[in-house]
């Protein structure tokens, strides 16, 4: 299962409506094994993909101020702006999701990836 924790956007007002996910990788056993980062694109597709294959996302989405994830679902992309009808508005950015790390004293730290 993938969890998203972090959104990356683009700066260039052209680019507003593409950004990057960041993830955790989740096992069958609720632990984390891995970490990655996914384009708008690519998330689209696993979410496609998992439909496709389970009949449901593997997909979910820890917003800010939430106490439990969400399922990213395939109308969470059909949108009218941005971010509108998404978790993605809600999700916290790269360096808010930075901080939590440093607070929990994890030791690991997450930079923006150039594109």
């Amino acid at each position: 299962m993938k969890m998203a924790v972090a959104v990356e956007t683009f700066q260039h007002p052209e680019r507003r409506s593409d950004y990057k996910v960041w993830y955790l990788e989740i096992n069958r056993f609720h632990e984390v094994v891995g970490i990655g980062v996914m384009t708008r694109e690519q998330l689209v597709k696993d979410v496609f993909r998992e439909y496709q294959k389970n009949g449901k996302s593997n997909c979910r989405a820890f917003c800010r101020d939430a106490e439990s994830s969400k399922p990213i679902e395939v109308f969470d992309f059909i949108a009218q702006n941005t971010f509108e009808n998404t978790h993605f508005g809600n999700l916290p950015r790269l360096h808010e999701f930075q901080e939590t790390l440093n607070q929990l004293h994890i030791g690991l730290e997450l930079r923006a990836i150039a594109s």
